[in-house]
Protein backbone atom coordinates (compact mmCIF):
# COMPACT_ATOMS: atom_id res chain seq x y z
CA UNK A 1 0.00 0.00 0.00
CA UNK A 2 1.22 3.39 -1.01
CA UNK A 3 2.58 5.10 2.17
CA UNK A 4 1.11 8.41 1.69
CA UNK A 5 -2.26 6.71 1.77
CA UNK A 6 -1.84 4.45 5.00
CA UNK A 7 -0.52 7.27 6.45
CA UNK A 8 -4.01 9.14 5.69
CA UNK A 9 -6.57 6.25 6.46
CA UNK A 10 -4.54 6.22 9.88
CA UNK A 11 -4.78 9.82 10.54
CA UNK A 12 -8.62 9.77 10.11
CA UNK A 13 -8.81 6.72 12.08
CA UNK A 14 -7.40 8.30 14.86
CA UNK A 15 -9.54 10.98 13.96
CA UNK A 16 -12.11 9.44 13.94
CA UNK A 17 -11.42 7.95 17.64
CA UNK A 18 -10.52 11.35 18.96
CA UNK A 19 -13.78 12.63 18.09
CA UNK A 20 -15.90 9.74 19.46
CA UNK A 21 -13.84 10.01 22.87
CA UNK A 22 -14.48 13.55 22.91
CA UNK A 23 -18.00 12.82 22.48
CA UNK A 24 -17.48 11.19 26.44
CA UNK A 25 -17.63 7.58 24.48
CA UNK A 26 -16.09 5.14 26.58
CA UNK A 27 -13.96 3.14 23.70
CA UNK A 28 -13.04 -0.16 23.66
CA UNK A 29 -9.39 0.03 21.71
CA UNK A 30 -9.33 -4.21 22.36
CA UNK A 31 -12.79 -4.22 20.05
CA UNK A 32 -11.54 -1.88 17.60
CA UNK A 33 -8.13 -4.30 16.85
CA UNK A 34 -9.60 -7.35 17.04
CA UNK A 35 -12.00 -6.21 14.33
CA UNK A 36 -9.05 -4.42 12.64
CA UNK A 37 -6.65 -7.73 12.31
CA UNK A 38 -9.94 -9.85 11.54
CA UNK A 39 -9.95 -10.59 7.77
CA UNK A 40 -9.98 -13.87 6.32
CA UNK A 41 -7.68 -13.54 3.27
CA UNK A 42 -9.44 -15.80 1.49
CA UNK A 43 -13.00 -13.93 1.22
CA UNK A 44 -10.38 -10.38 1.27
CA UNK A 45 -9.09 -11.81 -1.98
CA UNK A 46 -12.71 -13.00 -3.78
CA UNK A 47 -13.86 -9.52 -2.67
CA UNK A 48 -11.04 -8.15 -4.72
CA UNK A 49 -11.51 -10.64 -7.81
CA UNK A 50 -15.13 -9.18 -7.94
CA UNK A 51 -13.72 -5.58 -7.46
CA UNK A 52 -11.84 -6.35 -10.51
CA UNK A 53 -14.00 -7.05 -12.68
CA UNK A 54 -16.31 -4.53 -12.19
CA UNK A 55 -14.15 -2.08 -13.81
CA UNK A 56 -13.79 -4.78 -17.01
CA UNK A 57 -18.02 -4.57 -16.80
CA UNK A 58 -17.78 -0.57 -16.97
CA UNK A 59 -15.04 -0.35 -19.82
CA UNK A 60 -17.31 -3.06 -21.55
CA UNK A 61 -20.21 -0.68 -20.83
CA UNK A 62 -18.13 2.77 -22.31
CA UNK A 63 -17.12 0.30 -25.39
CA UNK A 64 -20.69 -0.19 -25.93
CA UNK A 65 -21.63 3.16 -26.10
CA UNK A 66 -18.38 4.52 -27.86
CA UNK A 67 -19.34 1.03 -30.52
CA UNK A 68 -21.25 3.91 -33.32
CA UNK A 69 -18.77 6.70 -32.89
CA UNK A 70 -15.37 4.60 -33.14
CA UNK A 71 -14.54 0.69 -32.41
CA UNK A 72 -12.27 1.07 -29.75
CA UNK A 73 -10.38 -2.12 -27.78
CA UNK A 74 -11.63 -3.26 -24.71
CA UNK A 75 -8.34 -3.46 -23.18
CA UNK A 76 -7.34 -0.01 -23.42
CA UNK A 77 -10.97 1.08 -22.30
CA UNK A 78 -10.28 -0.94 -19.06
CA UNK A 79 -6.70 0.22 -18.23
CA UNK A 80 -8.45 3.99 -18.76
CA UNK A 81 -11.12 2.97 -16.71
CA UNK A 82 -9.66 1.45 -13.89
CA UNK A 83 -6.92 4.59 -13.99
CA UNK A 84 -9.70 7.27 -14.31
CA UNK A 85 -11.16 5.92 -11.04
CA UNK A 86 -7.80 6.00 -9.19
CA UNK A 87 -7.18 9.21 -9.88
CA UNK A 88 -10.57 10.25 -8.36
CA UNK A 89 -10.05 8.16 -5.25
CA UNK A 90 -6.54 9.59 -5.04
CA UNK A 91 -7.17 13.31 -6.28
CA UNK A 92 -10.71 13.80 -5.89
CA UNK A 93 -13.71 14.44 -8.09
CA UNK A 94 -11.53 16.90 -10.05
CA UNK A 95 -10.30 13.65 -11.83
CA UNK A 96 -13.34 13.04 -13.18
CA UNK A 97 -12.53 14.30 -16.53
CA UNK A 98 -9.31 12.25 -17.02
CA UNK A 99 -10.95 9.76 -18.66
CA UNK A 100 -12.95 11.85 -21.26
CA UNK A 101 -9.76 13.55 -21.49
CA UNK A 102 -7.51 10.08 -21.96
CA UNK A 103 -10.11 9.30 -24.84
CA UNK A 104 -9.81 12.85 -26.45
CA UNK A 105 -6.32 12.54 -27.00
CA UNK A 106 -5.48 8.99 -27.64
CA UNK A 107 -8.55 8.04 -29.81
CA UNK A 108 -8.86 11.16 -31.54
CA UNK A 109 -12.63 11.46 -30.02
CA UNK A 110 -14.00 14.85 -29.57
CA UNK A 111 -14.03 15.94 -25.78
CA UNK A 112 -17.43 16.94 -25.25
CA UNK A 113 -18.11 13.84 -27.48
CA UNK A 114 -16.48 11.28 -24.69
CA UNK A 115 -18.02 13.96 -21.69
CA UNK A 116 -21.49 12.75 -23.16
CA UNK A 117 -20.39 9.47 -22.57
CA UNK A 118 -19.69 9.40 -19.07
CA UNK A 119 -22.50 11.68 -18.37
CA UNK A 120 -24.84 8.52 -19.74
CA UNK A 121 -23.17 6.72 -17.43
CA UNK A 122 -23.16 8.30 -14.28
CA UNK A 123 -27.36 7.99 -14.66
CA UNK A 124 -27.29 4.94 -15.69
CA UNK A 125 -25.07 4.03 -12.38
CA UNK A 126 -28.05 6.54 -10.58
CA UNK A 127 -30.67 4.68 -11.91
CA UNK A 128 -29.47 1.02 -11.09
CA UNK A 129 -28.08 1.99 -7.94
CA UNK A 130 -32.05 3.23 -6.63
CA UNK A 131 -33.04 0.01 -8.27
CA UNK A 132 -30.87 -2.63 -6.23
CA UNK A 133 -31.48 0.07 -3.28
CA UNK A 134 -35.26 -0.63 -3.58
CA UNK A 135 -35.11 -4.50 -4.25
CA UNK A 136 -32.99 -4.36 -0.66
CA UNK A 137 -35.52 -2.86 0.90
CA UNK A 138 -38.55 -5.05 -0.36
CA UNK A 139 -36.94 -7.64 1.89
CA UNK A 140 -34.62 -6.45 4.37
CA UNK A 141 -35.21 -6.65 8.34
CA UNK A 142 -33.78 -3.36 10.48
CA UNK A 143 -34.82 -2.60 14.13
CA UNK A 144 -38.13 -0.88 15.01
CA UNK A 145 -36.13 2.37 16.05
CA UNK A 146 -34.06 2.61 12.45
CA UNK A 147 -37.78 2.44 10.49
CA UNK A 148 -37.77 6.28 10.77
CA UNK A 149 -34.31 6.67 9.40
CA UNK A 150 -34.96 3.68 6.49
CA UNK A 151 -37.93 5.90 5.37
CA UNK A 152 -36.11 8.71 4.76
CA UNK A 153 -33.44 7.06 3.05
CA UNK A 154 -36.64 5.74 0.82
CA UNK A 155 -37.49 8.90 0.10
CA UNK A 156 -34.27 10.64 -0.88
CA UNK A 157 -33.53 7.74 -2.54
CA UNK A 158 -36.89 8.21 -5.08
CA UNK A 159 -35.82 11.83 -5.32
CA UNK A 160 -32.33 11.19 -7.02
CA UNK A 161 -33.71 8.33 -9.73
CA UNK A 162 -36.51 11.28 -10.27
CA UNK A 163 -33.12 13.69 -11.05
CA UNK A 164 -31.96 10.90 -12.84
CA UNK A 165 -34.84 10.41 -14.64
CA UNK A 166 -35.41 13.77 -15.50
CA UNK A 167 -31.72 14.30 -16.44
CA UNK A 168 -31.89 11.13 -19.39
CA UNK A 169 -35.11 12.73 -20.52
CA UNK A 170 -33.40 16.25 -21.28
CA UNK A 171 -30.11 14.06 -23.05
CA UNK A 172 -32.77 12.25 -25.09
CA UNK A 173 -34.63 15.88 -25.89
CA UNK A 174 -31.29 17.12 -26.56
CA UNK A 175 -30.23 13.78 -28.88
CA UNK A 176 -33.53 14.41 -30.83
CA UNK A 177 -32.93 17.88 -30.96
CA UNK A 178 -29.66 18.63 -31.60
CA UNK A 179 -30.01 20.24 -35.47
CA UNK A 180 -32.67 23.04 -33.98
CA UNK A 181 -30.76 23.90 -30.81
CA UNK A 182 -27.29 23.79 -32.53
CA UNK A 183 -28.41 26.23 -35.46
CA UNK A 184 -29.95 28.13 -32.68
CA UNK A 185 -26.75 28.03 -30.67
CA UNK A 186 -24.63 29.18 -34.12
CA UNK A 187 -27.11 32.25 -34.77
CA UNK A 188 -26.70 33.26 -31.00
CA UNK A 189 -23.97 32.34 -29.95
CA UNK A 190 -20.82 30.76 -32.48
CA UNK A 191 -20.00 28.54 -34.72
CA UNK A 192 -17.74 26.97 -32.47
CA UNK A 193 -20.21 26.23 -29.71
CA UNK A 194 -22.66 25.42 -31.75
CA UNK A 195 -19.94 22.67 -32.72
CA UNK A 196 -19.15 21.96 -29.13
CA UNK A 197 -23.04 21.01 -28.55
CA UNK A 198 -23.05 18.87 -32.18
CA UNK A 199 -19.98 16.50 -30.59
CA UNK A 200 -22.12 16.30 -27.36
CA UNK A 201 -24.69 14.72 -29.29
CA UNK A 202 -22.82 12.66 -30.91
CA UNK A 203 -21.90 11.15 -27.83
CA UNK A 204 -25.56 10.23 -27.02
CA UNK A 205 -25.97 8.33 -30.10
CA UNK A 206 -26.74 5.34 -27.97
CA UNK A 207 -29.67 6.79 -26.74
CA UNK A 208 -31.08 7.16 -30.17
CA UNK A 209 -30.70 2.86 -30.60
CA UNK A 210 -33.24 1.03 -28.86
CA UNK A 211 -30.40 -1.98 -29.36
CA UNK A 212 -27.75 -0.21 -28.10
CA UNK A 213 -29.31 1.21 -25.45
CA UNK A 214 -30.77 -2.09 -24.32
CA UNK A 215 -27.42 -2.89 -23.98
CA UNK A 216 -25.73 -0.40 -21.77
CA UNK A 217 -28.81 -0.80 -19.77
CA UNK A 218 -27.88 -4.73 -19.56
CA UNK A 219 -24.72 -3.61 -19.02
CA UNK A 220 -25.53 -2.15 -16.33
CA UNK A 221 -27.52 -4.32 -14.28
CA UNK A 222 -24.50 -6.70 -14.26
CA UNK A 223 -21.78 -4.25 -13.03
CA UNK A 224 -24.20 -3.42 -9.92
CA UNK A 225 -25.31 -6.72 -9.25
CA UNK A 226 -21.30 -7.43 -9.38
CA UNK A 227 -20.59 -4.47 -7.20
CA UNK A 228 -23.46 -6.32 -4.71
CA UNK A 229 -21.70 -9.40 -4.07
CA UNK A 230 -18.59 -7.57 -3.71
CA UNK A 231 -19.77 -5.70 -1.24
CA UNK A 232 -21.20 -9.06 0.30
CA UNK A 233 -17.66 -10.57 0.09
CA UNK A 234 -16.43 -8.09 1.96
CA UNK A 235 -18.56 -8.84 5.02
CA UNK A 236 -17.32 -12.61 4.39
CA UNK A 237 -13.87 -11.15 4.63
CA UNK A 238 -14.75 -9.39 8.04
CA UNK A 239 -16.37 -12.56 9.43
CA UNK A 240 -19.95 -10.25 9.38
CA UNK A 241 -22.70 -12.84 8.79
CA UNK A 242 -25.51 -10.40 7.02
CA UNK A 243 -27.59 -10.99 4.16
CA UNK A 244 -26.77 -10.31 0.33
CA UNK A 245 -30.56 -7.21 1.19
CA UNK A 246 -28.12 -6.09 3.89
CA UNK A 247 -24.65 -5.63 1.71
CA UNK A 248 -26.82 -3.93 -0.70
CA UNK A 249 -27.97 -1.75 1.85
CA UNK A 250 -24.76 -0.58 2.83
CA UNK A 251 -22.87 -0.20 -0.45
CA UNK A 252 -25.98 2.14 -1.75
CA UNK A 253 -24.84 3.98 1.16
CA UNK A 254 -21.34 4.36 1.00
CA UNK A 255 -21.35 4.73 -3.17
CA UNK A 256 -23.66 8.00 -2.22
CA UNK A 257 -21.08 8.81 0.43
CA UNK A 258 -18.50 8.38 -1.38
CA UNK A 259 -19.65 11.33 -3.60
CA UNK A 260 -18.07 13.80 -1.01
CA UNK A 261 -14.97 12.84 0.15
CA UNK A 262 -11.07 14.07 0.62
CA UNK A 263 -9.08 12.96 -1.88
CA UNK A 264 -6.62 9.56 -1.07
CA UNK A 265 -8.81 9.51 2.58
CA UNK A 266 -12.47 9.21 1.38
CA UNK A 267 -14.04 10.20 4.50
CA UNK A 268 -17.70 10.10 3.26
CA UNK A 269 -17.43 6.08 2.44
CA UNK A 270 -15.77 5.45 6.22
CA UNK A 271 -18.83 7.60 7.68
CA UNK A 272 -21.92 6.07 5.72
CA UNK A 273 -20.55 2.95 6.69
CA UNK A 274 -20.53 3.30 10.63
CA UNK A 275 -23.99 5.40 9.94
CA UNK A 276 -25.70 2.43 8.79
CA UNK A 277 -23.52 -0.61 10.96
CA UNK A 278 -24.45 1.36 13.85
CA UNK A 279 -27.75 1.79 12.77
CA UNK A 280 -29.52 -0.65 10.59
CA UNK A 281 -27.67 -3.78 12.69
CA UNK A 282 -26.40 -2.28 15.98
CA UNK A 283 -22.76 -2.93 15.69
CA UNK A 284 -20.56 -1.18 18.15
CA UNK A 285 -18.50 1.88 16.99
CA UNK A 286 -15.55 0.41 17.42
CA UNK A 287 -16.29 -2.63 15.15
CA UNK A 288 -17.76 -0.60 12.64
CA UNK A 289 -14.96 2.25 12.63
CA UNK A 290 -12.44 -0.65 11.99
CA UNK A 291 -14.86 -2.83 9.37
CA UNK A 292 -14.84 0.79 7.78
CA UNK A 293 -11.19 1.30 7.04
CA UNK A 294 -11.03 -2.45 6.26
CA UNK A 295 -14.37 -1.99 3.39
CA UNK A 296 -12.14 0.89 2.45
CA UNK A 297 -9.08 -0.44 1.32
CA UNK A 298 -10.96 -3.47 -0.05
CA UNK A 299 -12.99 -1.46 -2.36
CA UNK A 300 -10.27 1.32 -3.23
CA UNK A 301 -6.74 0.28 -2.91
CA UNK A 302 -6.41 -3.01 -5.34
CA UNK A 303 -7.54 -0.58 -8.20
CA UNK A 304 -5.27 2.46 -7.02
CA UNK A 305 -2.40 -0.69 -6.80
CA UNK A 306 -3.30 -2.22 -10.80
CA UNK A 307 -3.48 1.29 -11.97
CA UNK A 308 0.00 2.28 -10.27
CA UNK A 309 1.58 -0.59 -12.12
CA UNK A 310 -0.11 -0.12 -15.50
CA UNK A 311 1.36 3.72 -15.15
CA UNK A 312 5.01 2.51 -13.81
CA UNK A 313 4.87 0.17 -17.31
CA UNK A 314 3.18 3.30 -19.37
CA UNK A 315 5.46 5.81 -17.73
CA UNK A 316 3.39 7.75 -16.43
CA UNK A 317 3.76 10.13 -13.44
CA UNK A 318 1.18 11.11 -10.54
CA UNK A 319 2.03 14.48 -11.92
CA UNK A 320 0.95 13.71 -15.22
CA UNK A 321 -2.29 12.32 -14.04
CA UNK A 322 -2.92 15.09 -11.65
CA UNK A 323 -2.18 17.13 -14.79
CA UNK A 324 -4.37 15.18 -17.14
CA UNK A 325 -7.64 16.27 -14.97
CA UNK A 326 -7.45 19.92 -16.29
CA UNK A 327 -8.31 20.31 -19.74
CA UNK A 328 -5.65 22.78 -20.65
CA UNK A 329 -3.11 20.41 -20.71
CA UNK A 330 -2.92 18.63 -23.99
CA UNK A 331 0.09 16.96 -23.46
CA UNK A 332 -0.54 14.72 -20.61
CA UNK A 333 -1.40 11.09 -20.99
CA UNK A 334 -1.00 11.43 -24.82
CA UNK A 335 1.49 8.56 -24.82
CA UNK A 336 0.51 5.75 -27.62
Amino acid sequence: MNRKLLFWLALLAIGGLLAYRVAGGDFNWTLFASSLSNVNLGWAAASITFSILSYLLRAARWRALLASLKPIPLSNLFWATITGFSAIYVLGRTAELARPLWLARREHVPFSTAIATILVERFLDFLMLIAVFAGALMVIEVPPESAGILSSLKNAAWFIAAIATAAMGILFLVRSRVESLAGWIRQVLSSGAAAVVEDFARGLHSLGSVGTLARVVVHSAVLWIVIAVQSWLMFFAMDLRLSLEAATLVMVATAIGSVAQIPAIGGGFQLAWIFCMTTFFSMPGEQAAATAIIAFVLSYVPAIAVAAVYMLAQGISMRELSTSARPGDQESLSRP
